[in-house]
């Protein structure tokens, strides 16, 4: 078996790539844009008129006979009336006490005063005759809604101009491509007798 004196090796091709992304770059004297924004809260404004309940007392105070009276004018005619009462009692109350004085006994009095009201007619009638009117107005409810507003105020500088700084793409050959061959047996000497280790042939000689 002859040995492999040769060693080769191959060595491919190494390559880097180096990519710049392209970009915008302010100027120097750049300055940075502001914003102010302003914020107007919304609400409710609610209004309400409560139900209104209208009584008119006039047609039930005039079947009473009070017309037009107010509480205070009925309350005077009542107490006239009082003091009428009254003062026909007195009247009676003295005219029987006469009638005493002149002789006459409380049974001829009694007698007479039923002869004075047997001629008296009894009506029974309900009073007031007319109800109250009782009317309503209705009640209201109003609802206005505000919304809210935002105004938005943008303060840019338009003297900043912006530089636009283009890509690139960058090849970086690190190794070339090659094939390496190595010699890995032992040296060839010529004449063979320049080895160092060279050692002569034992020649066999027969006589």
């Amino acid at each position: 078996m002859i040995p492999n004196l040769l060693q080769i090796t191959t060595i491919p091709i190494k390559i880097e790539i180096k990519v710049t992304n392209a970009k915008f770059e302010h100027s120097e004297d750049y300055t940075q844009p502001k914003v102010n924004i302003k914020t107007t809260n919304g609400g409710y404004v609610m209004q309400a008129e409560p139900l209104k309940l209208n009584i008119d007392t006039y047609q039930a105070r005039k079947s009473l006979g009070y017309g037009n009276m107010t509480d205070g004018d009925m309350l005077a005619q009542k107490a006239q009336d009082g003091f009428t009462i009254a003062f026909q009692g007195t009247a009676k109350v003295a005219a029987e006490g006469d009638q005493l004085a002149r002789g006459a006994s409380p049974s001829e009095i009694a007698l007479n005063n039923a002869r004075a009201g047997a001629t008296v007619q009894t009506i029974m009638e309900f009073l007031p005759k007319e109800g109250a009117d009782i009317t309503f107005d209705a009640g209201t409810l109003n609802i206005e809604y505000q919304m809210g507003e935002q105004d938005i105020d943008w303060d840019i500088h338009p003297d900043s101009p912006l530089e636009f700084i283009p890509g690139s793409v960058e090849f970086i050959v690190r190794d070339r491509p090659r094939v390496e061959i190595e010699y890995v047996g032992d040296p060839l000497y010529v004449p063979p007798s320049a080895n160092p280790n060279y050692e002569p042939p034992i020649l066999d000689i027969k006589g």
